[in-house]
């Protein structure tokens, strides 16, 4: 039976290329593993800092944050400040079930414990006393500390935020972070003092209004999802920003150094591809020998990168902001594996235009 009638043929011709030229297809499986190693740890790195930026914000899940904007247009946690006309009108619009004040700063604080000092930046939250976050209640006229800033506070009962002394509650706040800072969390009336203004950062807005829009228009406010809450966020924006083009900038390599490498592997074959298509061997034939050859490969090499990218990350995770999840390990790896088989269809592509007798001429 001809070779363009035997399937399993182009496989096992594949496979015994591989196994006679095992050191060449383990540098470009190692160059692949590598590319997707660092992909991996960048995008898990991009997610692990995103998350030092909004996961407070993320913990609260309002429908729609409500805020002001800026005289170019643009919406900035910084710069918003919310009146009492703007959430009275917000409050009486209809299909908004609750609406509820947040105010943000940032501060220093300052704990003293047996004449010990101790200072530090902090995130200051102030909701309405009772509200829930993240399983923590709000208390009155007290502020609810994370793990990481009682151990700067030590047994003090009370610390000094922007020049104001609140006492510290019994209970923990959750882990939480605004802009790489560590969030306290306040009763409304306490933020008020220590950030000196009457006036909410913002509005959180649950329900499901028939347009969201006319009630920002009329009130001078905007509306926004959580996740489009971040762009007011400049360390968030800046941040992602770059390491997202970085990302992309290894996924260009990636596949160039893939088309590259096969490339010259497929010219340096044209004198076998020569003899195949000479035993009548069809151009699918061959085709399917060159395409699957360099599948595997690819695909082994992004196998052990990816791999190799999830222990390193286990690792990191406990002295980096480290985001390890399958958005982070597979999704890049996915990737990855599809610009490498698009590269390979771009590289193995000329055995199509191999002919038999020309080859075989230009390599005797």
């Amino acid at each position: 039976m001809g070779l363009s009638n035997r399937k399993e043929n182009a496989v096992y011709l594949a496979f015994r290329d591989i196994r006679a030229a095992t050191g060449r297809f383990v540098l470009i499986g190692s160059v692949v593993g590598l590319v997707t190693l660092l992909i991996v740890l960048l995008t898990g790195l991009t997610a692990g800092l995103g998350k030092q930026n909004t996961s407070a914000l993320e913990a609260l899940h309002p429908d729609r944050f409500i805020g002001t904007t800026g005289e170019d247009g643009s919406f900035s946690f910084t710069g918003s400040s919310v009146g009492q006309d703007a959430a009275t009108a917000w409050a009486g619009t209809t299909g908004v079930d609750v609406v509820t004040p947040l105010g943000i700063s940032q501060t220093r604080m300052t704990a003293s414990d047996g004449g010990t000092r101790s200072t530090g930046s902090v995130a200051v939250f102030g909701l309405p006393a009772g509200t829930t976050v993240d399983g923590a209640t709000v208390p009155a006229d007290a502020v609810l500390l994370p793990a990481d800033l009682r151990g700067i506070t030590g047994d003090a009962t009370s610390v000094d935020l922007g020049g104001v002394d609140v006492p510290v509650a019994s209970s923990t706040a959750p882990d939480l972070q605004y802009s790489h800072l560590p969030v306290a969390l306040v009763d409304l009336g306490t933020w008020q003092a220590v950030a000196h203004t009457d006036d909410p950062t913002v509005l959180m807005a649950d329900g499901s209004p028939a347009d969201w829009g006319a009630t920002a228009a009329s009130t001078g406010t905007t509306a926004l999802t959580v996740k489009d809450s971040f762009s007011g966020l400049s360390a968030y924006t800046s941040e992602r920003g770059s390491l997202v083009a970085i990302q992309g900038l290894l996924y260009g390599i990636s596949a160039l150094v893939i088309v590259a490498f096969l490339s010259v592997w497929t010219i340096q074959r044209t004198r076998d591809i020569a003899v195949l298509r000479a035993l009548g061997a069809t151009k699918a034939y061959v085709f399917r020998d060159a395409l699957g050859q360099a599948v595997v490969v690819v695909a082994a090499g992004v196998a052990v990168g990816a791999l190799a990218g999830l222990g390193l990350g286990t690792v990191a995770g406990s002295m980096v902001p480290f985001s390890l999840s399958a958005s982070t390990v597979v999704v890049p790896g996915l990737g990855v594996l599809i610009l490498g088989v698009v590269g390979a269809l771009v590289a193995t592509r000329r055995v199509l235009s191999t002919d038999p007798r020309i080859a075989m001429e230009a390599t005797s």
